[in-house]
């Protein structure tokens, strides 16, 4: 019996993705056709549109189809009368990825696709039990580590999923998973704001920018913010110095309003003026209700991401490797983030992308730089006990001045 294991705030996640819900009906429905070459490599060079004839992103229920097609993945009989199960989060964001993955994989190579909704308790029985039923699962990146490390993964195989398209700097390629799209934690505020900030400097600069303030309930990217906003560069962030950041949480926790759980929460603080800024997913700060009231500054946000996984004992894990191929090439990947405001993880996706969308997207040439990404390694040694030091941390008793230390075994 493999370590069982706490993972992320399942309701947090599952709020990220009630906040992507309509964004499927009123984006654009650009949807390229084609990808990969080579096992299902991006060519090069790749056609890309011609700048004379950009796309046009239109609400309409029939795709505008720009035709890309590659030998690697224009063989019908490739995987002929072979199902690949599939688990993925449900609502809008399986919707997207049903139109920019599914529907063209099988149509692309023969296979046929079985949808669920993944659980990460459901996968350990499976594998536990030698039942294993899905072939692949995307999850939050985060837990692919801790999968991996109790035996609930099979390693990716490199020889099929080629990454050498794929970011090289934002640990995208990982053993156990590849990164599909990233999405980022950013500062929120309102689009009448007299002042526009610029750093988390400015966050915990709390007689500016409309006073109070949101914070996820979670020390991942809390932290962080924290040691930038006490001046820690991007490059020194890891490993976090931990005392720093409770230090400088200390300073603004006064002027906390909420610290929230649910990702509807910040953006309707902002939007009722009852905070001046909240740290907020940027994927809520588009959402179709939201969009245009409330900003997003990108500047020292945090990217995350879902991830691309084979549980051990899959029976068509040679089906999923050349799946999750396809699903980082650029033109697969620029078909979800037109969709849904995520950053793809394929940098030859962001030519075929409208100068709009990519205003919005982390991942964008104009905004990747900066924002710094999460070391999931760290948090995956380091979740547990900081998470409880968080939490005794909030509810704590103040009419002392120092906070909780930091456990010899994780003080830097």
């Amino acid at each position: 019996m493999r370590t069982e294991r706490s993972g992320p705030d399942p309701l947090s996640r599952r709020s990220l993705l009630r906040a992507a819900s309509g964004m499927a009906a009123t984006a654009g429905a650009l949807t390229l056709s084609g990808c990969g070459g080579g096992n299902g490599a991006d060519p090069t060079p790749e056609p890309t549109p011609s700048p004379t004839a950009p796309v046009v992103v239109t609400p309409t229920s029939v795709p505008a189809l720009i035709a890309t097609p590659l030998a690697a993945y224009q063989d019908p009989e490739r995987w002929r009368g072979r199902t690949l199960t599939v688990a993925t989060p449900g609502g809008a964001y399986q919707e997207a990825q049903a139109s920019a993955y599914f529907t063209p994989f099988q149509e692309a190579t023969g296979a046929r696709l079985s949808v669920e909704v993944v659980d990460i308790g459901r996968l350990r029985e499976q594998v536990d039990n030698e039942e294993t039923v899905w072939d692949a699962c995307c999850v939050p990146t985060e837990d692919v580590i801790q999968l991996g490390r109790d035996g609930y993964l099979t390693p990716i195989d490199y020889g099929v999923v080629d990454a050498t398209a794929l970011f090289a700097d934002r640990d995208i390629a990982m053993q156990h998973g590849v990164v599909v799209d990233l999405y980022a934690t950013t500062m929120a505020y309102g689009a009448g704001s007299a002042e526009v900030p610029g750093t988390w400097a400015d966050f915990w600069e709390t007689s500016r920018f409309g006073g109070l303030r949101a914070l996820r309930r979670t020390p991942v990217g809390t932290l962080e913010f924290a040691l930038l906003a006490d001046g820690v560069a991007f490059a020194d962030l890891y490993p976090l110095d931990t005392d720093r950041a409770f230090a400088s949480l200390e300073r603004i926790f006064p002027d906390v309003l909420a610290w929230y759980e649910d990702a509807q929460q910040p953006v309707q603080l902002v939007l009722s003026g009852e905070v001046g800024l909240a740290a907020a997913w940027n994927v809520r700060i588009l959402a179709p209700d939201i969009a245009g009231r409330v900003l997003a500054q990108w500047t020292g946000g945090m990217l995350s991401g879902d991830s691309w996984t084979v549980p051990t004992g899959a029976a068509n894990a040679d089906v999923a490797m050349d799946f999750i191929n396809y699903a980082t090439r650029s033109v697969p990947q620029a078909n979800f983030c037109n969709i849904l405001p995520f950053g793809p993880v394929n940098p030859r996706a962001l030519p075929l992308l409208p100068p709009e969308r990519l205003s919005v997207i982390p991942t964008s040439d104009a905004l990747r730089d900066l924002q710094f990404t999460e070391n999931w390694a760290y948090w995956t040694d380091q979740r547990e006990v900081l998470t409880e030091r968080f939490e005794a941390w909030l509810v704590r008793d103040r009419s002392g001045s120092t906070p909780p230390a930091t456990p010899a075994a994780i003080r830097r």
